[in-house]
């Protein structure tokens, strides 16, 4: 006797007057005992896999057979939000900018967001993006909320941090109100209004409360403060978000800029985080997944909008004692409510074990690469349902390039190899050439000091 294990994924139904059967997911009756049991046929795996009705986009081929396309559906994939999870080289960056190619290759006025903390993704769109980086991107401070400027300004690593906040609530909610028209005076202002104030007119109101005889703490917070704001002004790196003296609304124009309203041929911004210090690291990219939403919010879905973030376990982390909690919250806000103002999130990780269970469990769609980490396997094994937790045991055996596909965006669980990139619009990602970078020893001393020159510049 010979025994086999079978999960049942879907049946073909043929429809009335329809010539050919369809396959759909999922199951209406149930075989009987001692009905016989066949393989299955070229015939029947093309209609297993077939071209969605629905608007679809080819993303590469099914693994049993090659010449059988596979295809995700656009509305699914984005409106339930995924994930590409796999290690180290397992080709991820390769999948992302595959599948955002593959989009916007049939949706040419798209709004795409893309967060690349290692500058990996200008190449691949180069013809199509809108590439902000250090040197030209613009977030003023004033776009902060009042916990982004406090952990910039103030830190979170000491306990006596509770004065410095008030203290600088105060002054920046009085810096707003002097910045508005009479009329408008306290109507809707609050710390967290994104209005243009100026840094000078806080350092102003810390100063006279300084010198108020009835101050609740010693001088030694107001010194902090202004010794603070006056470093981030003169600091080159935070120039992005502290300019200079000239304060002006931009807000519209900046919004515009970042989720390509309108798109003049390019749907997808790149904001290259490479340059941004790695202290504010998580603070901007808190800003920017808020801005995300609160802008599809007010703008009432007519512009929906997809946030890509790669290397998401740095940020959004089971661990609350690591990073910056508000990103993790206005990410789990976009998991949670984004489909209802239509922003879609893309996640991107090497490390799904790290990830926030509550934010990775909202991704109804989930490419899993290569991995070797018994812990991520076991972490993605649990997001999945119990249809599709045999096609886990292949993960570590996975080719690079190579994924298995679940989730509402696919026809039905397969394992698929998505297809080559030519070589000049692949992420710049790969692996060094040791072999071949150490058999010529071409560079000198002039090499070391124009990188050099470059480092303390803060310029690539």
């Amino acid at each position: 006797m010979r025994l086999m294990e079978l999960d049942l994924i879907g049946e073909s139904i043929t429809q009335p007057g329809a010539s050919k059967p369809k396959f759909q997911r999922g199951i209406s009756f149930h075989p009987a005992l001692g009905d016989e049991v066949f393989t299955a046929t070229q015939d029947d795996l093309k209609a297993i896999y077939a071209q969605p009705d629905t608007p679809c986009v080819r993303l590469g081929t099914i693994c049993q057979d090659q010449t059988l396309p596979a295809y995700v559906t656009v509305d699914e994939l984005l409106g339930k939000h995924f994930a590409i999870l796999g290690t180290t080289g397992s080709g991820k960056s390769c999948a992302v900018a595959m599948i955002l190619r593959a989009i916007l290759a049939q949706n040419k006025s798209g709004h795409i967001v893309l967060l690349d903390v290692h500058n990996e993704y200008t190449q691949s769109f180069h013809d199509c993006a809108e590439v902000l980086h250090s040197g030209n991107l613009e977030l003023p401070y004033w776009l902060l909320n009042f916990e982004e400027m406090g952990e910039i300004v103030v830190g979170s690593g000491r306990r006596d941090r509770e004065a410095d906040f008030a203290i600088l609530k105060d002054a920046i909610l009085q810096a707003k109100l002097k910045g508005q028209d009479a009329a408008d005076k306290g109507a809707y202002v609050t710390a967290d209004t994104p209005i243009p104030y100026r840094l000078s007119d806080v350092v102003r109101q810390v100063d006279d409360a300084l010198g108020k005889m009835d101050k609740a703490t010693d001088s030694i917070p107001y010194l902090r403060l202004k010794e603070r704001l006056s470093a981030l002004q003169s600091d080159t790196r935070y120039a992005f978000m502290f300019p200079g003296v000239t304060v002006r609304d931009s807000m519209a124009a900046i919004l515009s800029r970042i989720f390509r309203v309108p798109v003049d041929g390019k749907p997808i911004t790149i904001l290259d985080l490479s340059g941004v210090p790695s202290e504010i690291m998580n603070v901007v990219i808190s800003l920017l997944c808020r801005l995300t939403f609160d802008f599809a919010l007010w703008s009432d879905r007519a512009v929906p909008i997809l946030l890509v973030c790669e290397e998401a376990q740095r940020y959004m982390g089971q661990d609350t004692s690591q990073g910056f909690e508000p990103t993790k919250r206005a990410l789990a806000r976009i998991a949670k409510e984004g489909r209802k103002y239509g922003v879609s999130l893309g996640l991107v990780s090497q490390r799904p074990a790290d990830l926030a269970v509550e934010i990775l469990s909202q991704c109804n769609t989930i490419f899993a690469m290569r991995m070797s980490n018994r812990k991520d396997q076991d972490f993605v094994r649990a997001t999945l349902s119990e249809s599709t937790i045999g096609l886990i045991d292949v993960l570590p055996t996975l080719r690079t390039g190579e994924a298995v596909a679940v989730g509402e965006g696919v026809p039905i669980p397969a394992r698929m190899m998505f297809d080559l990139m030519p070589e000049d619009a692949r992420p710049h990602s790969g692996t060094a050439s040791f072999s071949s970078a150490w058999q010529a020893n071409e560079k000198g001393q002039d090499f070391v000091a124009d990188v050099v020159e470059r480092w303390r510049r803060q310029e690539r």
